[in-house]
């Protein structure tokens, strides 16, 4: 998220900006526990910091799949996405982004280039040139084929919240019944990092649900930057990011 957030941050999420629900986990020891939403209480929106939990399964760092990250809203549900040289396009709109978010002309990787591990399996895309892709959303019912496996499996896995996808042979089954179609029940999300060149994101491990959301990042409380530490008791003090603290996050 450089340069918007640096090392060193500490921030404030608004847990209820998008709904009321149960605790996530135990606090002091952090141990993820079942949570159900109470109701909801909006929605986010384009340009949003949001936090939430890093996809399960797409790493086999179990350290990884349970980890948070916060990442920017570029696209929200029924949404029609693209990137074309570095610039973001919602609806064929070009999206405008604060100043903040880092993007270099360095690199440039065109159209004509197939980048390996570029979300959803089997595009022809690069994290630079990306799309056309529609955002689903809650209700979208999906056709699935052997065809089609590969593209729709994560969204499919993410939004039953088991992954009991299966195919074989000419045979799709969820949770052990066969299925040709599934209807969403959750609203899916595009988020990127504002680091562009250097974001692990939606390119990579595609949507993001808004069960995974936790909440949207608002403020900089603290912020210090540990290389800057003086010796001393008080030698912390010179390592005070000052100009950073109570700083709102765009």
């Amino acid at each position: 998220m450089e340069n918007t957030l640096m090392p060193g941050d500490f921030i404030i999420v608004n847990k209820i900006a998008y709904d009321f629900s149960s605790p996530r986990e135990i606090p002091i020891i952090n141990f993820p526990i079942p949570n159900t939403k109470l109701f909801p209480i909006g929605k986010p929106v384009i340009n949003n910091l949001v936090v939430f939990e890093f996809p399960k399964d797409f790493y086999r760092d179990s350290l990884m799949n349970n980890s948070k990250f916060i990442k920017r809203i570029v696209a929200c549900p029924n949404d029609t996405l693209q990137i074309i040289n570095k610039e973001f396009f919602v609806n064929t709109k070009k999206i405008k982004f604060p100043s903040t978010l880092k993007i270099t002309e360095e690199n440039l990787r065109g159209a004509w280039v197939k980048e390996e591990g570029i979300y959803p399996p089997g595009c022809k895309w690069n994290k630079d040139n990306y799309g056309p892709i529609i955002i689903p959303a809650k209700g979208d019912t999906i056709k699935i084929t052997p065809k089609n496996f590969e593209w729709w499996q994560s969204v499919i896995v993410m939004d039953y919240g088991e992954r009991s996808l299966i195919l074989e042979g000419s045979v799709i089954t969820l949770n052990g019944k066969p299925i040709q179609e599934y209807i969403l029940t959750q609203d899916h999300y595009f988020v990127v990092g504002d680091n562009l060149d250097k974001s692990m994101d939606s390119r990579y491990f595609g949507f993001i649900t808004d069960k995974m959301i936790v909440g949207e990042a608002i403020l900089i409380y603290w912020s210090v930057n540990k290389d800057k530490v003086a010796p001393g008791p008080l030698g912390f003090l010179s390592a005070i990011r000052a100009d950073r603290l109570f700083k709102a996050v765009e």
